[in-house]
């Protein structure tokens, strides 16, 4: 049986250091780039509905999350889609989102601190 806390399993967390491609395996865990010393990319699974990820900006550098070149995905702060391909940013500690993908597109279900998308 595995250890939960409040009846639900606790969320595992990954650290990053380097640029990583998430599995779909790895749905519901948490990324972070605690111990950067620069600018990581992470890189989503093709898109399923329901999979969804949490993402914490742990090192003062940028943290970019990168989707599948057709899919898209909601800035936090207004809901509207990026282009197609284009990656999601923050770079300031504690800043974190949560990614849901539903209905074809990465959507926000919620946000702290400022995300940009790719210019």
């Amino acid at each position: 049986m595995s250890q939960t806390l409040n009846g639900r399993a606790p969320i595992t967390v990954f650290d990053k250091t380097a640029a990583y491609t998430i599995l779909s395996s790895e749905c519901g865990c948490c990324f972070t780039n605690d111990g950067a010393a620069g600018a990581i990319v992470l890189t989503l699974p093709v898109g399923e509905e329901g999979l969804h990820y949490y993402f914490n900006v742990r090192a003062a550098q940028e943290l970019r999350i990168d989707p599948n070149g057709t899919e898209t995905i909601s800035l936090p702060s207004d809901g509207i889609p990026g282009a197609a391909g284009k990656y999601l940013t923050a770079n300031a500690l504690a800043e974190s989102v949560h990614l849901l993908f539903v209905d074809g597109n990465w959507c926000v279900l919620g946000y702290t601190g400022t995300w940009a998308h790719e210019g």
